[in-house]
């Protein structure tokens, strides 16, 4: 991990830490400084994942609007972006006990300045947006002791759902830009058609190879905005990458994480191949899916590519950038991305709420907060 250069030009401690924050919230509710009292009250009883929770939240409260998506005071499970960054969709966080109850969902037209809601039924597994934005498809588990979760197809244009199928829970369903998803069931392919509603086997059902024969495989589908459809399959770090078109073809064994990633500029899809300790990230020649570059990298918790030199990747929770040999750690946790507009990575932090970077740093007085929280972070482990 890159060295934490905040703590070497804004070190706080202690009460002086208080005299920092001058600014004040216009809205009623939570404050930095509330935050940052239960904190120091979480860290004299030594309870340090309390008191790094609740720093984080006073962070987060005292960066300016303009680096969130939405209202502050919400919280979100999933994040996912068009291709081109104009249309984002986002999934509500639902506490354990609520995960079964009715979640909120949200399409957002950035273009258009609107905003689409609808409420959804059942604990949310995962959700993949068409690369257009106006189509998502999601994998939902009605309820605890249903083990089959079915998927529901959600025409945000037209405002309607349409329940498309039935998959594992452990899978991630794809919507291409006509409305037809692609899922696995029983280890067949099958797509739907949202026009006729009829739901086909792909390649007459003829079962994928498996990496291991013995074990299960799950299957994680990818449609690209050049229309193809890929799907990685295997399980536990061993997987293998299909692309999909008139028939299954197999484009390589040595995949090492289920997420195929779009390289935003270029539309080329990268996937990591490799064992554990040697892997690398590699891009595919759409046209014959032959690998094109390679980098070294590790499997990080997520990442997003702006392009094959300059891309964002989280590990350890914690947001950094690389532009070629030059890595950087920004002052974000973080869980999810996914590439924005031009020059912007849209995340969710690590509390759940929908935000933007756009190569502009936080405030001085923020970063006196977040450097704090690396302290208490640090201090854990």
């Amino acid at each position: 991990m890159i060295y934490r250069f905040f703590k070497r030009h804004l070190r706080v401690r202690g009460a002086a830490l208080y005299a920092l924050i001058v600014f004040a919230l216009v809205h009623c509710g939570p404050t930095p400084e509330k935050f940052i009292e239960k904190s120091q009250a979480a860290l004299a009883r030594e309870d340090y994942d309390s008191a790094l929770l609740y720093m984080k939240n006073a962070y987060e409260l005292s960066l300016p609007k303009d680096f969130f998506v939405t209202t502050r005071d919400l919280s979100f499970s999933h994040l996912r972006a068009s291709h081109d960054g104009q249309r984002i969709l986002l999934v509500e966080k639902k506490i354990p006990k609520k995960a079964y109850e009715s979640t909120r969902i949200y399409a957002i037209d950035r273009q258009k300045g609107s905003q689409q809601k609808n409420t959804m039924r059942g604990k949310i597994r995962d959700v993949n947006f068409s690369p257009d934005g106006l189509q998502a498809v999601f994998l939902q588990q009605p309820t605890e002791s249903i083990k089959d979760c079915k998927l529901w197809l959600w025409q945000i244009s037209a405002d309607k759902m349409i329940e498309a199928g039935a998959s594992h829970c452990v899978t991630k369903p794809a919507v291409k830009n006509d409305g037809t998803v692609w899922y696995m069931k029983q280890d067949q392919i099958h797509t739907f058609d949202s026009k006729t509603g009829k739901d086909s086997l792909f390649n007459r059902g003829q079962r994928p190879e498996k990496s291991a024969r013995k074990f299960p495989a799950y299957a994680h589908f990818y449609a690209a905005p050049d229309n193809k459809v890929w799907m990685i399959y295997g399980a536990a770090g061993s997987y293998r990458l299909y692309q999909l078109s008139e028939k299954t073809k197999l484009v390589s064994k040595e995949i090492a994480a289920s997420r195929l990633y779009l390289v935003a500029e270029s539309r080329i899809p990268g996937v990591f191949i490799g064992g554990a300790g040697a892997q690398q990230f590699v891009t595919l020649n759409p046209k014959d899916s032959q690998i094109g570059r390679r980098m070294k990298a590790k499997v990080w918790g997520d990442a997003a590519f702006v392009n094959d030199r300059q891309y964002y990747y989280i590990e350890d929770g914690v947001l950094a950038y690389r532009d070629g040999n030059k890595e950087t750690e920004l002052p974000f946790w973080a869980e999810q991305l996914a590439v924005g507009v031009k020059d912007e990575l849209l995340f969710l932090s690590s509390t759940g709420s929908a935000m933007r970077y756009t190569q502009k740093m936080p405030p001085a007085e923020s970063l006196k907060i977040y450097n704090k929280a690396v302290e208490i972070d640090d201090s854990k482990s």
